[in-house]
């Protein structure tokens, strides 16, 4: 017994190499013996049970040693430790059949001086449902890693193109052309138009024309903190500012290295950050704060403002050189006011996504409501148009036609101010106009084509055909 003893002193301390044999270690090769949460089995070189803990003891209904004298396989048949003893191989995570439940153990053999003196089995898990909760533990938070990637390549997607630009009125179609023509180039746009008109669906279109695979980062001047502008821009080092990013942070123009970096609302970048964009633009490189490295980049910019910028430089808060510098094409998105002919298609375009958003099923306005439309000056342009509409919609809720009274008072006022002339009369004459044009802009789009006219402007060839007899067109 003596002898015994001073072999387990001995392997204690080998063990323990400098840590003393203290009551916390003692605590802890008792757990590891009688661990309550995972089965651990010893067998000698023969296959016959050296230690069986207590929880399996009552598993199999033996008495405290009772697996003492018993072979492995007489309570295990399917037990690895057999091979593990054969082979002097560890395995690791296999599923063993243990009295018709299916568990996930490790087996390991013991040697001694080259020989193999027995095996220690451990079941990790005591049934399948906790490895299959694991698994679906892991595959939720794949799948979250997945979403956060896709949400970041996308906000760095173009997904407009020029096919999603609606409108036939000639001040619409003159902007896309020179759109195109300005995509084929590598020039800097600059492009100016009132809220709402859609200047980000035309830098989109841009860089879609022909740098689709490319990435388009969006900034939006107005929404960075002033403190934080330089860091997002041109990004930062590790230990740049107190509460940077530990591997440091690439800034948005190396993001947007090979592709489209489209500055919204450029006015308001403050006149330091102006001057440190020139340099930008003029050498195409960049310097990470707290970085002494400079790094070219490639980039096409496009900037836009629905301010007029010649006063702000006349007031010097637009730096005069930084202008010419991005406004080497400048595209003009006309406001919805100067082409009101392009409404009726908006109307038609957005009503089929109303609709699908909210299960209802308009298909029109009635002519009064039609009349309102037309009259109104859309300070907001289409975004403001779509947000009357789903007003509108959702007041409305059920039938085919959105009424005068669904529609906002600003519209429903506007259009009662005119006087003199019955609004019947007035709305008849305006809208077999604006008809009129829509038509012959259509015609003249597809070159006299009725049947590709018909379609741009929503309506069967037969409704056409109506129109130009009624209408008087000859094409």
């Amino acid at each position: 017994m003596e002898e015994r003893e001073k072999e387990c002193l001995n392997v204690l301390k080998d063990v323990l190499g400098p840590y003393e044999l203290s009551p916390i270690i003692v605590r802890t090769l008792r757990f590891f013996l009688r661990n309550p949460y995972e089965s651990l089995v010893v067998i000698n070189k023969d296959g016959f049970f050296e230690f069986l803990d207590r929880g399996s003891e009552r598993f199999f209904n033996l008495p405290p040693g009772g697996a003492k004298g018993l072979k492995i396989t007489d309570l295990i048949p399917e037990s690895y430790l057999p091979k593990a003893l054969e082979t002097g191989s560890p395995f690791i995570g296999h599923i063993v059949k243990v009295k018709d439940l299916r568990r996930i153990g490790s087996t390991y053999p013991l040697i001694k001086d080259g020989e193999i003196i027995g095996a220690i089995g451990r079941v990790i898990f005591h049934s399948l449902d906790e490895l299959e909760r694991i698994n679906r533990e892991m595959g939720r938070l794949k799948n979250e890693v997945m979403i956060l990637r896709e949400e970041q390549r996308s906000q760095h997607t173009a997904i407009y193109t020029f096919d999603n630009i609606l409108g036939i009125s000639s001040a619409i179609r003159e902007a896309i052309e020179l759109a195109k023509k300005v995509a084929m180039t590598d020039a800097d746009v600059l492009i100016i138009g009132e809220s709402g008109t859609g200047k980000e669906l035309f830098a989109q279109a841009i860089h879609n024309f022909t740098k689709p695979e490319k990435p388009f980062v969006r900034v939006n001047s107005s929404a960075i903190p002033f403190d934080l502008v330089e860091s997002e821009l041109f990004g930062y080092e590790k230990g740049a500012f107190t509460g940077a990013n530990y591997s440091g942070k690439p800034g948005k123009f190396e993001i947007a290295n090979n592709g489209t970096f489209f500055l919204d609302e450029i006015s308001s970048l403050p006149l330091s950050i102006q001057a440190k964009l020139l340099r930008v633009l003029q050498e195409r490189e960049v310097e990470r704060l707290g970085s002494s490295k400079v790094k070219k980049i490639n980039f096409r910019l496009i900037a836009s403002t629905n301010t007029d910028l010649k006063p702000l430089i006349k007031e010097g808060k637009f730096r005069e050189d930084f202008y010419y510098r991005i406004a080497k094409a400048i595209i003009y998105i006309p406001s919805l006011r100067e082409r009101k002919e392009d409404i009726p298609i908006y109307i038609n375009h957005f009503l089929k996504i109303i609709n699908e958003r909210f299960s209802t099923n308009f298909k029109r306005l009635t002519n009064e409501a039609l009349f309102c439309f037309m009259n109104y000056d859309w300070p907001g342009n289409v975004r403001e148009l779509i947000n009357v509409l789903e007003q509108a919609a959702l007041k409305t809720w059920h039938g085919e036609e959105i009424q005068k009274t669904s529609l906002p008072q600003e519209l429903i006022g506007e259009s009662n101010s005119v006087k003199n002339v019955s609004p019947s009369k007035i709305f008849k004459k305006e809208i077999q106009e604006e008809e009129k044009k829509l038509i012959i802009n259509a015609l003249n789009q597809t070159k006299g084509n009725k049947r590709k006219a018909s379609f741009i402007l929503g309506i069967p060839r037969s409704t056409l055909y109506k129109k130009l007899k009624d209408l008087e067109i000859t094409f």
